[in-house]
């Protein structure tokens, strides 16, 4: 059980309205939806009288309402007297980056941000998370700035009004196989055949499973795609892909060398089937310490990192 999903109750048990409490929590209605959902699957009981509206509580919703408000209450006044005791360093800024971007990107973009961004020594503390646990501790105060890929086909987790952002760099996602005995893709992707491969997929609840298994719809791939593998994890898609078992879409800045080495080839004609994409830096959209603020304003100027060009 996790407290968001107290917090989503709350929110719901306030509103009566799915839509609003994921809008107020920052979230999709679908992925506020599944959390209510996965609530009363711990629970072991319905909360929430969906044959009505607005939204009501059933009798245990409302018995459950005040426990999860007290629990709530509780955390949330513990962390802040926790916090409160712990000095925070004036020159230490968190940071939570998508895994592939804590791994593949952030070392040489804060070198970058350290040598041309006039700021002197940062000393930096990188948190790897998914994206949805990046935007959560990006809410809740427990970071500075989230690191995370952006594409304008799906809809951001970060709100305009309460959030700020900066494109930082491009990158692409890119279909890829292990080569053949002659170099070739071991599975190749064109539009002159209808032959199926297997996919290594990406969860379906991840950010980039979201964006691909789009893409593949409106490619007209996914009749073709025979799901071999899932994770959410683009170094797990990325092992299975070098040991041969078939397609993954992955971005470019998380396989430069194997690309350059020919250990993973690309299986497409051209650029069919890529998919371009932003990384990004959010803020909260409040005056942050003086530390973050150098920090934004130092990304505003640096210059933008091209996966395709590195």
């Amino acid at each position: 059980m996790e407290l968001g999903w107290l917090e989503d109750f709350v929110s719901l048990a306030s509103t009566g309205n799915f839509s609003r409490s994921a809008e107020d929590r920052n979230i999709s209605q679908s992925a506020f939806s599944r959390r209510i959902r996965a609530l009363e699957h711990w629970v072991g009981a319905d909360l929430i009288d969906r044959s009505s509206f607005p939204t009501t509580l059933t009798p245990a919703g409302r018995a459950f309402h005040q426990t999860a408000l007290d629990v709530v209450r509780v955390l949330h006044r513990e962390r802040a007297t926790l916090r409160g005791m712990i000095r925070r360093d004036a020159h230490t800024i968190t940071i939570c980056a998508t895994h592939t971007l804590a791994i593949h990107f952030a070392p040489a973009w804060l070198d970058a941000l350290q040598r041309q961004g006039g700021i002197g020594e940062v000393r930096v503390k990188m948190i790897a998370a998914d994206l949805h646990d990046c935007g959560q501790a990006l809410m809740e105060g427990a970071c500075d700035l989230v690191l995370a890929h952006s594409a304008k086909s799906v809809a951001s987790v970060f709100g305009p009004t309460r959030f700020e952002s900066i494109t930082v760099g491009t990158d692409t996602i890119v279909p890829v196989s292990a080569p053949g005995e002659e170099g070739q893709p071991r599975f190749a992707l064109t539009r002159a055949t209808d032959d199926g491969f297997p996919l290594l997929a990406y969860a379906g609840n991840s950010y980039l499973g979201g964006l691909v298994g789009t893409s593949l719809e409106g490619w007209n791939l996914s009749r073709r795609a025979r799901p071999l593998y899932e994770s959410s994890l683009v170094e797990a898609l990325k092992g299975m892909a070098l040991a041969g078992h078939g397609v993954a879409w992955l971005p470019r800045l998380a396989i430069t060398p194997e690309l350059a080495t020919g250990r993973l080839v690309g299986c497409a004609d051209h650029n069919d089937y890529t998919l371009d994409i932003d990384i990004r830096v959010h803020r909260r959209t409040a005056t942050e310490r003086s530390i973050v603020e150098q920090v934004w304003r130092a990304l505003t100027v640096l210059p933008r990192y091209d996966a395709n060009s590195a």
